[in-house]
């Protein structure tokens, strides 16, 4: 069954669009003509119980290269972090609490993971500093803020970006705010992000919860994303004001 729908586009330049999937499970959730359907066909084999966790497809299209699965708690229990024996299955060999993992469809040797800033700080990133200014700049704003990151298939940290995930309140003021520190400190353009406003306007917390996404990179400027889920908000006890 297909719990929700979560839709990705940048806000930046660019014009990155994608559709992720929550599912029950890896399987018979999609048409059988369907794109998805081919990637469940892939995942068969998959007979861990993963019945405490949300699952997650993510489809290739025109804008973004490659079929990917996500396995992930989001702090939905007190104990929200990843299961060793969940880590172990999908070869996730990394030594510190794991709120998510993505991995490509057919799994490739490399992956990416979710975690806090503090479990961040060890890697000795040379992106912390500037991970911890971004998180500043939304102070008072946001409920939850987690990091992802990519690693080889050996858990070595890949230190050429960081995803940077804001979950804000959920509220009309609290997106305008958020609104004019992305326009003005991160260079989204300002047509694309307004293309929310009569939507938060009138913004309903159970019909959809919004978040927003900051990569940073080291040779290039930041790429912005914003995230809303349809058709209902599965997060609504945990991020309104």
């Amino acid at each position: 069954m297909i719990r929700y729908k979560m839709f990705e586009k940048e806000i930046t330049s660019g014009n990155h669009v994608s559709y992720h999937f929550c599912v029950d499970k890896f399987a018979d959730n999609f048409h059988p003509k369907s794109r998805q359907h081919d990637i469940e066909k892939q995942l068969r084999y998959v007979d861990i119980d993963l019945s405490p966790y949300e699952l997650g497809i993510t489809s290739s299209n025109t804008t973004s290269d490659g079929d990917y699965i996500h396995v992930s708690y989001l702090r939905r229990l007190n104990n929200g972090f990843m299961k060793q024996e969940v880590l172990d299955y999908f070869n996730i060999n990394v030594d510190f609490p794991v709120l998510y993992l993505t991995r490509k469809v057919p799994f490739e040797s490399g992956y990416k993971c979710g975690f806090y800033l503090g479990a961040f700080k060890k890697f000795n990133s040379v992106f912390f500093d500037e991970t911890v200014s971004v998180i500043q700049k939304f102070k008072d704003k946001f409920k939850d803020v987690f990091l992802a990151g990519d690693f080889t298939k050996d858990g070595e940290f890949i230190d050429d970006s960081i995803n940077i995930e804001i979950f804000p309140f959920q509220s009309n003021f609290n997106y305008l705010d958020i609104k004019e520190i992305l326009i003005n400190e991160f260079g989204v353009v300002e047509e694309k992000i307004s293309l929310y406003d009569n939507m938060m306007k009138s913004f309903n917390p159970s019909l959809f919860h919004f978040h927003i996404k900051i990569k940073l990179y080291k040779d290039r400027d930041p790429i912005v994303k914003f995230y809303r889920t349809y058709p209902h908000n599965p997060f609504q006890l945990r991020y309104l004001p």
